[in-house]
Parts: C-alpha cells; structure tokens; sequence
C-alpha cells in the first residue's frame, strides 16, 4: 500500500452536521475499501483568490492515508456524488 494525501473542499455554506454526514461518508468509504486512514486534518473554514460556486470561503480537509491506487478511480467516483464536496485531490507521498 502506498501513502497519499486526499484533500477535501467542503462546502463552506452547509451546517456542521450535513458536513460531518459528508465526511463521515469518506471515511465509511474508506473503512469499506480496507484503506487506512493515518492522520486526519481538519483546516476549517479559508477565505480564498478566487470563488468556486459563488462562495470566496473553503472549508478544507486534509487526509493521510495508506491505500492501493488501483483503488482511487473507484473512490474518485463515490466522492464525486457528494454535492457537499466540491472538489477533491489524491496526492502520492512516495
């Protein structure tokens, strides 16, 4: 298993328990897919350069973990039916 960083940009205009609900969702998808999840880094809330969705204010998540990447194509699409996460991106560490 290789060490990514998966960061989240969270919907910065829900309530913290529609937020929660979505990161909770994440990480049952990764307890589903026997990944690992390392360290979990909750940024909050950042005021941005520029806007995605009509908001200037991300709300960003910051997750190390340990996963196959075979596997991120089919986490990729799970994430992508989230409408609280705007975007999201796999970084490899290796």
């Amino acid at each position: 298993m290789k060490k990514y960083e998966l960061m989240l940009i969270v919907n910065p205009n829900v309530s913290e328990a529609d937020r929660n609900t979505s990161l909770e969702s994440v990480k049952n998808l990764v307890e589903k897919t026997s990944w690992k999840i390392v360290k979990e880094d909750l940024w909050g809330e950042k005021k941005m350069a520029y806007e995605i969705n009509w908001s200037s204010k991300w709300f960003y998540v910051l997750y190390n973990i340990e996963i196959d990447g075979v596997q991120i194509k089919e986490m990729t699409k799970e994430i992508n039916l989230n409408k609280n996460i705007w975007r999201h991106m796999f970084v490899c560490k290796d």
